[in-house]
């Protein structure tokens, strides 16, 4: 079962229709609000189903029914390099280099969002005798009068983790179970023209406002949404890129819905 509005029900309301329905404290609800993205229940019972849609009727939530949200049929995402817009048409290449053409029409879902990329590198580095090593052998020496050095200097190897935030646009097309993805740091931005920034994160922004605008019938996510109205994306809650997936088949399954 989903909210079958394309922006999302309030966090709240969620929270209290998940505690009611599935009989949790709020606190559990409220994680639960937090990564369902607007689908409320899934294989439901008749009987459960039936009583989830009143719950949600009785907090103003509207609610559609479908035999599976998944992402059954969805292919791998394709990646796309770059892209134009002329002729009233969308004109992309992918990694392969293959090119397409896309009316606006064609374009059902654009979603987009922030996530946190970690990355880990092994630094060596040569180091010393510690500081307690050393006072351990001038008081050796010092007994015992045996020239027994300082020690020597070891290669150590170490672990360094760094946390960026990285940036994903899915674009949905109709034609069956086609995925596009779009990252800032492997596509050419010269489709934006004299708009051109030298900030990879401003021409995602910028490219996600004029597919906007070029697909106005597309349904968009809430990071999509807090693009194109100048809104901070740092306190939407996507924790991983489950929760950008999850969102992303919710709205792909109202769009095909309404087809």
């Amino acid at each position: 079962m989903l909210a079958a509005e394309e922006r999302l029900p309030d966090f709240a309301v969620t929270a209290k229709i998940l505690s009611e329905f599935n009989s949790i404290n709020i606190n559990d609800a409220g994680r639960l609000a937090r990564h369902c993205w607007g689908i409320l229940g899934s294989r439901l019972a008749p009987d459960s189903a039936q009583e989830l849609t009143r719950k949600c009727e009785a907090y103003g939530v509207k609610t559609i029914t479908l035999f599976s949200t998944g992402t059954a049929g969805f292919k791998p995402a394709a990646l796309i390099k770059k892209a134009s817009f002329a002729d009233g048409s969308f004109s992309f290449t992918n990694a392969a280099g293959l090119s397409m053409n896309v009316a606006a029409a064609d374009i059902l879902v654009l979603s987009a969002a922030p996530h946190k990329e970690e990355t880990v590198k092994t630094v060596k580095s040569v180091e010393g005798p510690s500081g307690g090593e050393k006072a351990l052998r001038l008081g050796i020496m010092a007994a015992t009068g045996l020239p027994i050095g300082m020690g020597k200097n070891k290669e150590v190897k170490k672990e360094v983790r760094t946390s960026e935030t990285a940036f994903t646009l899915d674009i949905i097309l109709k034609q069956p179970a086609t995925r596009l993805r779009l990252t800032p740091a492997d596509f050419d931005f010269s489709c934006l023209r004299e708009k051109k920034t030298c900030s990879s994160q401003t021409n995602f922004y910028l490219l996600c406002a004029a597919l906007s605008l070029f697909a106005p019938g597309a349904l968009k996510n809430t990071g999509l949404w807090a693009i194109i109205e100048h809104k901070p994306l740092s306190a939407l809650p996507y924790d991983s890129m489950e929760d950008f997936e999850t969102e992303t088949r919710r709205l792909a399954a109202l769009a095909a819905a309404v087809q």
